[in-house]
């Protein structure tokens, strides 16, 4: 603890500064004298401080003993052996307000390193002077930018991949031979992300692909890969806004580009069309989230870091913008979900979705199932309500596995009023830095979606088909991975047909 004589010689000193100015007026000569000195700049303040100087040495050993310089000294503090004066200030600076914060805390300091720190100070008062100085003109230059300006940023991403692919079991054709030809095809998107005040996000896609349609050799759109179709399947330009109410909330709408998977959240940890699963139906639960979608407005808010809630309505953007269907006539999917995180390991969703689709443009199930399942009363008009449920754990470090599971009611709505039981599942297990660094494997094996009830008897599937897929990343680069991949497809369209394989390379460059 510090003793009472040196709080008197602290105070002698504050007295001696409030008398010096009436002394100094008493006796102009001396007045005139000091200020001649104060105009002179002596050698050592303007030298460098090495490593072999009283003053480096000593705020060394403040550190070794009160830490007072933790970020400075995962520089290597020690190790420099020359730096500048202000430099030096700076350091001195920092461990100054460290050793405030513990004399206020009541914490020991010894009495020499108070005598220290106070030679410190006279040492390099022009240099702290000026710092304090440079930083209060600094904050208020700051302060006066956030204030005024406005600008906007946009980054571009990129992502180009090339597919290449076969299958090889039974082709449509139904005559048991497997006549596909091994096909390579290509996706380019660009993103474009505007921020105008650093919480929002506009993004601009445009995307161009031709990547063959598997179902079309094979017979079965069990065998879809995440990224296949055409430009003419789909608008090359996607737009839509994302923004912040508040601390909690955040917005998305748009006229193009907003799905049930911008609103709710996926789990899946291999949901990435360009960096995942490559099938279609390994890369999320397609009752839950390949619903009518395109434009629409959803909100997520966020109770606190464990609980997420979620709502939207989505609609199909080529009915949105059709002034005889518009936004609310055509097909469409609402959707809410409740995101439960109760640690930074495990994570659970439930979702509620209700879907329409109006007559000729029926698919229940997202051309993911048997065709049972996609349109169990034929091109009907068709209504569903889905429950699902989604989980994910990380296990360890390099491991994490999860799933889902979802129900869905479907509803014949024009000439008829027959309901469909549809049931879909999965389970994901996903490495990573699996056998390298960066590198990622993953496994999943699913039930695609599969009629398990129908009032229309012939339109249930009598059959169960599973899905077991395989794929393993390789990262080349930072901008170049290479997934080798292998999927089969047990009974395709839940029925009694020779299984089938898919075999794919996927090449990605991203930018």
């Amino acid at each position: 603890m510090i003793d009472n004589n040196f709080f008197f010689a602290k105070y002698l000193l504050i007295l001696a500064g409030f008398l010096w100015p009436k002394i100094a007026i008493a006796f102009p000569v001396q007045e005139s004298i000091s200020e001649g000195f104060e105009q002179v700049t002596f050698v050592n303040q303007i030298a460098n401080v090495s490593s072999s100087d009283w003053s480096f040495q000593a705020l060394q050993s403040l550190d070794e003993r009160y830490n007072c310089l933790p970020e400075l000294s995962a520089k290597n503090y020690s190790e420099q052996t020359t730096i500048s004066r202000y430099e030096f200030a700076f350091q001195f600076q920092v461990c100054l307000e460290h050793l405030e914060q513990k004399i206020l805390a009541n914490n020991n300091v010894r009495k020499e390193d108070l005598l220290v720190l106070q030679r410190l100070q006279k040492d390099f008062k022009t240099e702290l002077n000026n710092l304090s100085t440079s930083i209060s003109n600094l904050e208020d230059s700051v302060a006066t930018l956030e204030k005024n300006q406005f600008s906007t940023t946009t980054k571009l991403e990129g992502e180009v991949l090339f597919q290449l692919g076969d299958t090889f079991g039974p082709n449509a054709d139904g005559d048991g031979q497997d006549d596909s030809q091994t096909f390579l095809g290509a996706r380019v998107r660009l993103n474009f992300d505007t921020s105008f005040y650093g919480t929002d996000l506009l993004r601009t896609r445009l995307e161009a692909r031709n990547i063959a349609r598997l179902d079309n050799v094979t017979g079965t759109v069990m065998t879809r890969l995440g990224t296949d179709g055409e430009n003419q399947d789909q608008s090359p330009v996607s737009i839509n806004y994302r923004f912040a109410i508040g601390e909690k909330m955040q917005v998305i709408f748009g006229p193009t580009g907003v799905k049930e998977s911008d609103i709710g959240v996926i789990l899946n940890p291999l949901s990435s069309s360009g960096k995942g699963a490559v099938s279609r139906f390994g890369r999320r639960d397609p009752a839950i989230f390949r619903g009518p979608g395109g434009a629409g407005l959803g909100i997520q808010y966020q109770f606190n870091e464990y609980l997420q809630a979620s709502v939207g309505y989505v609609a199909s953007e080529g009915d949105a913008s059709n002034t005889k269907r518009g936004f609310f006539n055509g097909s469409q999917s609402i959707i809410s979900q409740l995101l439960i995180e109760p640690n930074d390991e495990l994570a659970l969703a439930f979702t509620y979705t209700h879907n329409y689709w109006r007559s000729g443009d029926v698919d229940v199930t997202g051309d993911t199932g048997s065709f049972n399942a996609n349109r169990p009363f034929g091109k009907k008009a068709t209504s569903a309500h889905n429950l699902g449920l989604q989980f994910n754990w990380r296990a360890t470090d390099g491991f994490e596995w999860g799933g889902w599971f979802a129900y869905t009611q479907a509803n014949q709505l024009k000439d008829g009023d027959n309901q469909a039981t549809i049931l879909n599942g999965a389970l994901t297990f996903f490495f990573e830095d699996l056998f390298a660094k960066n590198n990622v494997g993953g496994i999943i094996i699913g039930v695609p979606p599969i009629v398990v009830a129908n009032d229309l008897v012939k339109n249930k599937d009598e059959y169960t088909s599973l899905h077991i897929e395989a794929l393993y990343r390789i990262e080349i680069t930072d901008h170049i991975q290479v997934t080798p991949a292998v999927f089969l497809i047990t009974r395709p369209n839940h029925e009694d047909n020779t299984p089938i394989w898919v075999g794919t390379i996927r090449s990605r460059f991203s930018f």
